[in-house]
């Protein structure tokens, strides 16, 4: 089901209301409101996945960096899957590390897998990911993919999903940003994997 601020209810509501889920798939169109920091615990989440439209409210751009909420929320997740799908680019800037946000320092014990579709340079996507990689401490494999839909070569699929253009001209700037922001908190025991738009299904993108 995809409506709107549903991320933010699903944090707010779900872990009263269902306390045992082992598996959320999260599916929003519209967030107004950023997920909220609170007490409540998901205490059996394992498998989380968000999938977002970002970019769909003019207000401001969606505060990625508010999902450690459930990173929080949830002491024995295991995976975690982001697909944010950009209907417009329009994010912070960052300027120099300095200006990243960090939270107090947690310790994600059982988070081994992530992976972001739909990279991008925003500001609150790479607080994200830094925020995953510096408390992550048993986290194997991170998976930054430019785009947000599936790729040539997985099953049934002969091609990759078509992009507009913004997001093929996004994509460089989403690599630089991995490579000044995130590339050197990466620990050796971490498989990074950065997926650019691919060479020949999104060359007349470009």
């Amino acid at each position: 089901m995809v409506r709107a601020n549903f991320i933010r209810d699903a944090r707010a509501k779900l872990p009263s209301i269902m306390p045992n889920l082992e598996t959320l798939v999260i599916a929003s169109g519209h967030e107004v409101v950023d997920a909220p920091m609170l007490p409540t615990k998901f205490l059996y989440l394992k498998h989380l996945t968000v999938r977002l439209v970002s970019g769909s409210t003019i207000s401001r751009p969606y505060d990625h960096f508010s999902l450690v909420s459930f990173l929080e929320a949830s002491p024995f997740l295991q995976t975690l899957i982001l697909n944010v799908i950009a209907v417009r680019m329009a994010h912070e800037l960052i300027l120099t590390d300095s200006e990243l946000r960090h939270m107090p320092q947690h310790h994600h014990g059982f988070l081994k897998s992530v992976k972001i579709s739909g990279f991008s340079s925003a500001m609150s996507l790479v607080e994200l990911t830094c925020h995953i990689l510096e408390n992550a401490t048993s986290l194997e494999h991170l998976t930054l993919d430019t785009i947000h839909g599936p790729r040539c070569g997985q099953v049934k699929f002969t091609r990759c999903i078509p992009i507009a253009r913004d997001v093929s001209v996004e994509a460089p700037r989403a690599i630089s940003a991995v490579r000044t922001y995130t590339e050197n908190k990466v620990p050796s025991t971490v498989k990074l994997t950065i997926l650019e738009p691919c060479s020949l299904c999104h060359a007349t993108a470009r």
